[in-house]
């Protein structure tokens, strides 16, 4: 049988019910693509209305009496979503949109595994059906949108929003020339009830006008596939054609369709044990969110209702409010994607496994090979998978920086904290609960984000250290009742995510030895990862690379209860005097080691307190206090080429370390070749403006006292002595 293909647009597909498979993303369209579809359709009126306007391709594979939207869901859905709007507004068409929308009961396009949308979005139709206000005013459509519960998908009211938003704003502009001739027509007959009435006809004419070219006009390529279809394969061909679906949501449909027993039959139900899952997928995918900020993301099964402290009690009392306000749904950035974020957790899960072809563990995380790595054919080995995901990114969201905004200064360690006010859970942005685990997460990010692919060495021992640290328990218990999903539990010391979120949040506050430990493994991983590669011997007839030494930096983990490090005592620090062409991990770790010695009584050769030096009455330790670390890739020379005079002979005395400093391309460029006293004006700026962008320029100029005369090759070399120390120190063992 081969794949059907026909133009087909609404009234074509009224008879057919669709349903959205659960490996698909989340309806998420968001307000420019919304408009984008809106604004095209408005402009195809405009110019003619009796043509088509052709959306794409929806792709569908026939299962019993409904079709899987394989491809074309956010589109369809959006088509979807304005259906119901247009059935509020113009009564005469609501038989033709009613029928789309929903027939006997059944909404057009279910949705299984998100049982709780489907139910709000039954009863917004009823609503839209039965509302017997005669003027369909759009603000009680709105008041309407605002009653959703907050525990679905927010994507879905916010969408409703802006349809009726567009409609008002697009509907008026229209009509605002017929308006003005109303005005101009009728104040002369001083008839002001005549005006309204144009008015409101016009409004009603404008309406069904896009009804009707939106029912009629606007249409798209119905695929049918054929029943025998591989749609694993169809979905990887389709991605690499540059379809919707990526490669992650192709994962996704492979791991789900593994949790079946050999007859075919899944634990309890087929529907029930894959919603679990793929639930867990869906909150764990969402990486621009901290896990459990939104009620929904605890609900991770249904329970007994009867019991009190169910987690549909907590949702009642934590989000009493309709909707929250837009600034209680921030976003914040992760320093990893989710695809990348799913490379880590694979190798966590599977590290203890022997190698083999399709479990190789010292596999170079590459998002763009990821169908390629995670390859999990046993059920259970995929349960285990799908369960670590969950531990892992409860791990990753409470003890990995998260930025806000794209502001470099903004990558914190946050907590959710509970509002006493109403009682709702958010973060607050000053919010930083353990800062100095902050500023060395933030050194690595800077000092090892993984090349191009950012996929950040250092993260996949530590969530393995943090996760023998903590120890969350993770079980899931079958339910007797064949109606209920399997009690999903997530468990600290016995306290239970379900019935006591607020302890479980404080149970993920650890004392402040574990703080220190985890502060200590990560300067002692980067350590370790930077002695190894300063090292200038082969191994094994090659050169260590951070990948193989982040591999048996993990073998070391999984097989002591202790992280196992070589002796750092004794390091070999490569040349550091080549200008330019220095590597900029070793300004990286000086910047750290200074912002940490600031704090402690560290002493330079000259028995000068490091905290203690001084530049414009301002303490190292007070500018210190205000570092943050930048993505930089610009070295400066401090004393130009152009403007050395004793130097400008010597390219090496130029290049030297102690000459140098790590910081921006603009900032560099702005510098140009002034001497230095002209520098210094402008790093005060950046000074006076932020914080100071290089803690060893800083003190460069405290050296000098901001003279050039006094920033002789003999002060550069000193200082570069100095700067050496500190490096050394940093490589003692702890």
């Amino acid at each position: 049988m081969n794949n059907k293909a026909n133009i087909k647009n609404i009234s074509g597909v009224e008879e057919i019910f669709f349903e959205i498979p659960p490996y698909q993303r989340l309806y998420e369209w968001n307000k420019e693509q919304i408009q984008t579809l809106l604004n095209d359709i408005k402009t195809k009126i405009d110019e003619n209305k009796n043509k088509e306007y052709f959306i794409g391709n929806v792709v569908v594979s026939q299962k019993d009496d409904k079709y899987l939207l394989i491809d074309g869901q956010q589109r369809l859905t959006t088509l979807f979503l304005i259906g119901f709007y247009l059935s509020y507004k113009n009564p005469s068409d609501q038989p033709k949109w009613k029928e789309f929308i929903m027939q006997s009961d059944k909404l057009r396009i279910s949705m299984p595994i998100r049982e709780k949308e489907e139910k709000v979005l039954k009863e917004f139709a009823k609503f839209c059906k039965d509302n017997q206000n005669n003027e369909r005013k759009n603000d009680i459509f709105l008041q309407e949108i605002k009653k959703f519960p907050q525990d679905i998908c927010q994507n879905i009211p916010q969408a409703l929003e802006i349809i009726v938003n567009w409609f008002e704003e697009n509907i008026k502009e229209n009509i605002k020339e017929n308006i003005k001739e109303n005005i101009k027509e009728n104040i002369k007959e001083n008839i002001k009830e005549n005006i309204k009435e144009n008015i409101k006809e016009n409004i009603k004419e404008n309406i069904k006008e896009f009804s009707d070219f939106i029912y009629n006009n606007v249409k798209f390529v119905f695929v049918e596939l054929a029943q025998n279809t591989d749609l694993n394969r169809f979905f990887i061909r389709m991605n690499k054609r540059g379809k919707q679906l990526e490669k992650h949501e192709i994962l996704k449909a492979r791991l789900l369709s593994k949790i079946t027993n050999k007859d075919g039959k899944t634990l309890i139900t087929n529907k029930d044990e894959k919603t679990l899952y793929a639930h867990i997928w869906d909150i764990c995918s969402q990486m621009d969110n901290y896990i459990f900020q939104k009620a929904s993301d605890r609900k991770i099964s249904e329970l007994d209702e009867s019991n009190k402290d169910t987690i549909d009690t907590i949702i009642k009392e934590s989000f009493d409010k309709p909707n929250q306000d837009e600034e209680e749904r921030e976003k914040f950035k992760s320093i990893v994607d989710f695809p990348t974020f799913l490379l880590h957790v694979y190798k966590l899960t599977f590290l203890e496994e022997k190698q083999n072809e399709n479990n190789d563990k010292n596999f170079t995380i590459d998002k763009n090979k990821l169908l390629e790595i995670i390859k999990i054919e046993e059920k259970e080995s995929t349960k285990t998978f799908m369960e670590n995901l969950l531990i892992y990114r409860i791990l990753f969201d409470y003890f990995v920086i998260k930025g806000q905004d794209d502001e470099e200064n903004s990558y914190k360690i946050r907590r959710l904290t509970k509002n006493t006010k109403n009682n709702t859970y958010s973060i607050s942005e000053d919010s930083n609960v353990i800062p100095e685990l902050a500023m060395v997460q933030n050194y690595l990010r800077v000092a090892r984000s993984g090349m191009s692919n950012n996929h950040h060495h250092w993260l996949t021992p530590f969530l393995k250290f943090l996760d023998d640290k903590i120890e969350l328990e993770i079980s899931c218990n079958e339910v007797k009742d064949s109606n209920k999903q399997e009690e999903f539990q997530i468990k600290i010391d016995d306290c239970n995510i379900t019935t006591n979120f607020k302890d479980f949040l404080n149970k993920l506050n650890p004392n402040e030895n574990i703080k220190k430990e985890l502060i200590k493994f990560l300067e002692n991983l980067d350590t370790a990862l930077a002695k190894e590669q300063a090292k200038e011997v082969e191994i094994n007839g090659k050169k260590k690379d951070l990948l193989e030494i982040s591999n048996e930096v993990l073998s070391n983990l999984s097989n002591s209860d202790e992280c196992i490090f070589t002796n750092t005592n004794e390091v070999k620090i490569p040349n550091l005097d080549q200008g330019t062409a220095t590597p900029h991990y070793w300004f990286y770790r000086l910047e750290y080691y200074l912002w940490k010695y600031s704090k402690m009584e560290y002493s330079l050769e000259n028995n000068v307190k490091l905290k203690e030096i001084k530049l414009d009455n301002k303490t190292f330790d007070y500018v210190a206090s205000s570092f943050y670390f930048r993505n930089l890739n610009s070295i400066e020379h401090v004393q130009a080429q152009s403007k050395a005079q004793e130097w400008k002979n010597d390219k090496d005395k130029i290049d030297n370390f102690g000459n140098l400093a790590l910081i921006s391309s603009s900032f560099n460029s702005s510098l140009n070749n002034q001497d230095t006293q002209d520098k210094y004006l402008d790093l005060q700026k950046y000074i006076n403006k932020d914080s100071v962008i290089s803690l060893k320029l800083w003190l460069i100029y405290a050296l000098s006292e901001k003279d050039q005369s006094k920033w002789t090759f003999g002060n550069a070399q000193t200082h570069k002595e100095q700067m050496l120390e500190i490096l050394k120190k940093s490589f003692e063992s702890s």
